[in-house]
């Protein structure tokens, strides 16, 4: 294996389904050759958690943001500490915030509220200086003009699924593309000459735990040890060995977010 540690770009384990068995979750992050991991998080209290985890051990970053299907919970109290800790140290990264059609369960929130938080959040990180993580579910066309007419920082565009067609377009504004275990059991062609096609200083690799679960491990809650299966799929793809994806990816993160290697 690479003498570089594997990075998770975007993992919720600090959330319900993951933190009760935190400590397990990360020893086998750990055994699986993980060095370092982006916590997501969704909710205020959730993310003080990852916080106050992230403040003692330099493996975790910590990103929050209010994501789409989430906008109709978030009070304007709520979005105040939300912004108060994203102004903070420790949280590197606004998101994952963005556009989505699919809804979740019996939830969907209209398009024009989604909006309206999308550009919140962007404006948001523009003031703070820090990357965004883009959550774009069949919403490229509703996504990409926002971000063409607000954005002015880089980000990851999170569980990539906008196609090749408009891969150079989120490039061209300074997007990494971030994949995950969808792409194990999900045919899709163009997501595939998406990975294919990335330059290899533009991609990164995620789980998503605990969703998104890789084909191999389908019927079990996901966690970032199962990242793996992405790098194994991800490699078949491109051609290319593990090593060289797992530097690229380490290198990859350390210059999107300003941290030293």
């Amino acid at each position: 294996m690479s003498k570089y540690g594997i990075i998770d770009s975007h993992a919720h384990i600090c959330g319900n389904d993951l933190f009760p068995r935190f400590e397990q979750v990360v020893a086998d992050a750990k055994a699986a050759g993980i060095c370092r991991i982006l916590i997501v998080c969704t909710e205020v209290e959730e993310a003080k958690r990852a916080v106050q985890i992230a403040e003692n051990d330099p493996m975790f970053d910590v990103a929050l943001a209010f994501y789409p299907n989430d906008v109709l919970k978030a009070s304007e109290e709520d979005f105040a500490e939300m912004e108060k800790l994203v102004r903070a140290g420790k949280t590197i990264a606004v998101g994952e915030i963005g556009m989505d059609t699919v809804g979740f369960g019996d939830v969907k929130v209209p398009l024009s509220l989604q909006e309206k938080a999308f550009i919140r959040q962007i404006q948001l990180a523009n003031e703070c200086n820090k990357p965004i993580l883009v959550h774009m579910r069949e919403a490229t066309e509703y996504t990409l003009p926002i971000m063409k007419q607000y954005l002015k920082v880089p980000g990851i565009m999170h569980c990539y699924s906008g196609g090749y067609d408009v891969m150079q377009e989120f490039l061209d504004m300074g997007m990494y593309l971030s994949f995950s275990g969808n792409i194990t059991f999900e045919d899709d062609q163009q997501t595939y000459l998406a990975v294919k096609n990335v330059p290899l200083d533009r991609i990164l690799i995620e789980t998503d735990a605990p969703s998104l679960i890789p084909a191999p491990m389908q019927g079990k809650p996901n966690e970032p040890s199962y990242i793996v299966y992405v790098i194994e799929r991800i490699c078949e793809i491109r051609g290319c060995s593990k090593e060289e994806l797992i530097e690229a990816v380490y290198h990859n993160y350390h210059r999107l977010f300003g941290i030293a290697e």
